[in-house]
């Protein structure tokens, strides 16, 4: 499947991109090229790309995973007792970025 002239413009617009005449017929050759190899993926699975969503359930191995526990959380005065001078909160310092 070609990417026209047309539909490219269109993309570019949409996205807030502008190209020169040059780069945009590079562009356009580059998006035709990864267009043209997704379709070789999906007409190399049998079914199309259904089959492979769930491929890596196995290899996370959910079966593996502790079951959650609701457990009583720390209290505020605990977590704060190695801090000095809190007032309810950590004090951190201010980041100017």
């Amino acid at each position: 499947m070609a990417l026209s002239k047309e539909d490219f413009n269109k993309l570019a617009v949409l996205s807030r991109l502008r190209f020169s005449d040059e780069e945009a017929e590079k562009f356009r050759n580059e998006m035709d090229d990864i267009i043209a190899f997704a379709d070789t993926i999906n007409n190399a699975v049998s079914g199309g790309t259904d089959d492979i969503k769930n491929t890596s359930i196995d290899a996370v191995g959910f079966r593996e995973l502790r079951e959650d526990e609701v457990r009583e959380s720390l209290p505020n005065e605990k977590i704060l007792s190695n801090v000095e001078g809190h007032k309810g909160f950590f004090n951190v310092r201010r980041c100017v970025g």
